[in-house]
């Protein structure tokens, strides 16, 4: 039988299913509906207020004019529960509820000085309780955001359980989840206002080229852990969203200065508003950034010398961003036009080397239309390259090219020139069967096209002379059916289908226990996984070192569609497949709950299983030596200069992956609260085949340290107007390798403090940020004569204040950073 024919026979017998699932429950009699609006003290509406029945497994969240609805709720008296994050919670007694009418609550809630709890969005994809997702998942609210000092939201995730927090510059950092990272990682979708934001040409995250200024922030939500089910492609180790601000929600004008170490400057504006109907929403934000970044020098391979134009790297970073928004308002609905750009200078880590970034532009533009129960979407994005150069190639092409040659046109020569498009479309829809056990559904439909261009230099395109074009479809559907007031079961999957790779499902399921309020148990299994880039399908770069004439080369080529082997007499010696997605299946078991409304806990075990992994460039001829390699057309690969030895990208190895992620936030007193995370990571199995390349080993490697945590305490003082922290922060050493990035990351602790002070006359903070105040480290790094960059790691343990220390091989060390901005809001 055809999939198509075996998917429409299981479909017409789902169908048959819950037709006599639901028909005796269409026969029970319907009950009454809660209905009413959540407010602050000053009468003003509140979004995503949590509004339980309890008792029961009725509730909703308030929309964004502070009104719930809760329906087919049986005839009784309750008590509902009434909570948000940054409010404190309110329980209303004695709720009569009449089958076939609705009863109307209102609620007032008071500010809360210090967070616990909340609600979040990415689990599930609809804003649901943070104790009720069924994933790890932390969520950084505005206030928490306005609170930082800079450009970027970045230090806060230095706190989140689960994540890899690498610092790699002043401003740039890098995150992964639960292992498997590289210096050029695109385990982690990152998502911003429901955009894929993905460079198209590359697979990686946009990352420090978002659109989006700190100070235009409503949150940012980090999920840890298999997304593939809701997101799709690339959401194998987790999700980063970002939430730009609603022009209602958030009126008026904020502007923010701030200065700090290296030269570091970073202005911001912000001006939001509504017209006198409430019709109609806008606004606009902007920044610029500048700071001379931490510097190091490399020494590549054959004793070359790291150098740039001008016979250094510019190590200035700075970026330009900007975006604004008009927005319609009409009853619960909601229709937005966005767009934004960026412009971004400084150095980037690849895995041969780094790049200098030099006028690199990232765009976009989206049209979204969101009622309560549907959402609409539709956006283009664009990433231009710019001037853009291999600092790596540049270092061996410079010294080895006449002097009659100017130093940018070896820079032109060394660079990646590159433009990648990408167009997407979304609906998505959400309705509660009350019914069938008040079953909560969402599901939906996407479409992505990408349009990739190397200006026909060193991908595919160069032979083609036509830009690379990759169309995606994935549909999408989760339930969530209370079979009790105390257990849940989701069931969630999600088929893609591509022009790059064969179809996938992405399935999950997982059981939730909650047998008292605000607290958990669940049980999961996900599947996910990792498609290969538009590099591992489509590079095309022969004699990417080039020997002799007559000589050929070592050429490097995507494997899009698989190589043969051959020696000299034409005897196959080797066959390998085109590559596939890597898959990642993770069972976990976790909790999370808030205990006497004090401590908050989230802890997960996990177990993950890997395969198919998409393995660095692989050497798999020696034309030198008489073995050829040949395309799947039977065409033996060569260039002007003669044969090639093919450099490609593989599926390598099998892995088993076990580890806890662990958080706890205890509010001591109304103003003060202590928390802290525990990630504990081991590699317990690899297999390999005795035929696999020494590449294997690369491609399985953990890159992850065993055991990270921090602790750390913060106050809020309204009535002073003083708000605070500090956290230490601990990550074990751990081997990394990713390409030329080799080595070992030294074990390390850092201390960081901030502190504010708010000035209500003038509507105004004062912040200020000590990040690696203090720091211990158990190594550096020396480079003697004739070694290749990283060099010799020297053990010695020492503290001090202002101590380097090491986060990222062949990246600079990183020190003390001091940043002092004020904010004011009107």
């Amino acid at each position: 039988m055809s999939v198509s024919g075996w998917s429409l026979r299981l479909s017409r017998q789902l169908a048959v299913l819950c037709v006599l699932a639901v028909a005796p429950l269409l026969a029970q009699a319907q009950g009454g509906r809660v209905t009413g609006t959540v407010s602050d003290s000053a009468n003003r509406p509140l979004d995503n207020a949590s509004v339980t029945v309890v008792g029961t497994r009725y509730g909703a969240i308030s929309d964004v004019n502070g009104r719930f609805a809760i329906a087919g709720v049986p005839a009784g008296t309750y008590t509902l529960r009434t909570q948000r994050i940054g409010n404190r919670a309110v329980e209303t007694p004695n709720v009569m509820v009449t089958a076939g009418a609705t009863t109307e609550v209102n609620v007032s809630l008071t500010a809360a000085a210090l967070r616990l709890g909340g609600v979040v969005v990415s689990a599930s994809r609809r804003v649901e309780k943070i104790t009720d997702a069924p994933a790890t998942v932390t969520r950084l609210e505005a206030a928490q955001i306005a609170n930082s000092v800079g450009n970027s939201f970045a230090p806060a995730l230095k706190e989140v359980k689960g994540i890899d927090f690498i610092q790699v510059g002043i401003t740039a950092v890098a995150i992964n989840a639960r292992g498997f990272n590289s210096s050029f990682n695109n385990r982690m979708l990152m998502m911003e206002d429901g955009r894929i934001a993905v460079l198209p040409e590359n697979g990686l995250p946009v990352g420090g080229f978002t659109t989006i200024p700190k100070v235009d922030l409503a949150g940012v939500e980090v999920l840890v852990g298999p997304g593939s089910a809701l997101y799709g492609p690339d959401a194998s180790n987790g999700v980063l969203t970002l939430q730009s601000k609603d022009p209602k929600q958030f009126q008026g004008t904020t502007l923010e200065v701030a200065g700090g170490s290296r030269s570091f400057m970073d202005f911001q504006a912000r001006h939001a508003g509504v017209t006198s109907s409430g019709t109609f929403g806008y606004k606009i934000s902007g920044e610029y950034l500048s700071a001379n970044d931490f510097e190091n020098q490399l020494r590549y391979a054959g004793n070359v010398r790291e150098q740039g134009l001008g016979g250094s790297v510019d190590w200035k970073t700075d970026v330009m961003r900007a975006e604004g928004a008009l927005v319609y308002y009409r009853g619960d609905g909601r229709l937005e036009f966005n767009a934004g750009g960026s412009k971004s200078n400084g150095v980037g880590q690849t895995n041969v080397g780094r790049n200098q970034l030099i006028d690199w532009q990232y765009r976009h533009a989206q049209l979204k239309w969101t009622t309560p129960r549907w959402y609409a979407n539709a956006y283009a994005t664009q990433s231009l390259s710019g001037e853009t150069y291999a600092i790596n190639r540049y270092s061996s092409a410079r010294p080895a090219t006449p002097a009659t040659i100017s130093d940018d046109s070896v820079a032109r020569l060394s660079d990646f020139p590159a433009e990648g498009r990408l167009y997407a479309a979304e609906v998505q829809g959400n309705y509660t069967v009350a019914p069938l056990l008040n079953t909560r559904l969402v599901y939906g439909a996407q479409l992505r096209r990408d349009d990739v261009s190397s200006k026909r230099e060193w991908l595919i395109d160069r032979l083609t002379n036509e830009n690379i074009i990759l169309n995606q479809q994935g549909i999408y559907a989760q339930s969530e059916t209370p079979l009790t007031s105390q257990v849940r079961v989701v069931l969630s999957g999600r088929y893609d289908k591509s022009t790059a790779y064969e179809a996938n499902f992405s399935p999950k399921a997982g059981v939730l226990y909650s047998p008292w309020i605000d607290q958990t148990f669940r049980a999961t299994y996900n599947q996910a996984f990792k498609t290969p880039t538009s590099l591992n399908n489509y590079f095309s770069i022969p004699d990417f070192v080039k020997l002799a004439a007559g000589f050929g080369g070592f050429g490097v080529y995507g494997n899009k569609d698989g190589f043969t082997v051959q020696n000299a007499a034409g005897t196959t010696l080797a066959t390998y497949r085109p590559l596939v997605p890597e898959k990642n299946t993770t069972y976990e078991v976790g909790y999370k709950g808030i205990l006497r409304n004090r401590v908050f806990v989230d802890a997960a075990y996990y177990q993950s299983d890997y395969e198919n992994f998409i393995s660095p460039l692989v050497t798999i001829n020696a034309h030198l030596s008489g073995t050829f390699a040949y395309d799947a057309a039977g065409q033996r690969i060569v260039s002007t200069n003669g044969a090639q030895s093919v450099l490609t990208y593989l599926n390598l190895g099998k892995a088993k992956l076990k580890g806890m992620d662990a958080g706890v936030r205890w509010v001591l007193t109304d103003n003060v609260a202590a928390s802290g995370t525990l990630s504990l990571t081991k590699l317990s199995k690899v297999e390999k085949k005795p035929t696999d390349p020494a590449a294997v080993l690369e491609a399985t490697a953990l890159n992850t340290t065993p055991t990270k945590w921090n602790v750390g305490m913060d106050f809020n003082a309204p009535g002073r107007n003083l708000l605070g922290g500090f956290t230490v922060r601990h990550v074990t050493g751990y081997n990394f390798r990713s390409g030329i990035n080799a080595g070992v990351i030294p074990t390390f602790e850092t201390l960081d403090i901030t502190f504010g002070r708010r000035i209500p006359s003038l509507g105004a903070q004062l912040n200020v940020s000590v990040q690696n105040l203090a720091a211990c480290s158990n190594g550096t790094y020396e480079l003697f004569a004739g070694q290749a960059s990283p060099g010799t790691l020297k053990r010695k343990r020492g503290c001090n204040i202002g101590r380097r220390h090491l986060e990222m091989i062949n990246m600079p060390s990183i020190g003390t950073m001091l940043f002092v901005g004020v904010r004011y809001d009107r």
